[in-house]
């Protein structure tokens, strides 16, 4: 599956301050994608986990410290 960074962005901001990007996308982890601009996928089944590739700076911006 495949998310518009303005659809992460828009499901961050309805969200509780806090909430984690992993929270938000109901997903396992989520790892960093330098070549990735403006989309997240969303993978079902990798080593048996649900998990994200989402670009780097979005990533960075929802960090837990």
């Amino acid at each position: 599956m495949r998310l518009k960074r303005e659809a992460v962005e828009r499901m961050m901001a309805e969200r509780p301050p806090g909430t984690s990007l992993e929270e938000a996308l109901e997903v396992f982890e989520v790892f960093a994608s330098g070549s990735l601009t403006d989309e997240v996928y969303i993978l079902d089944d990798v080593g048996g986990k649900r998990i994200a590739i989402a670009p780097t700076a979005l990533k960075e911006k929802y960090r837990q410290p």
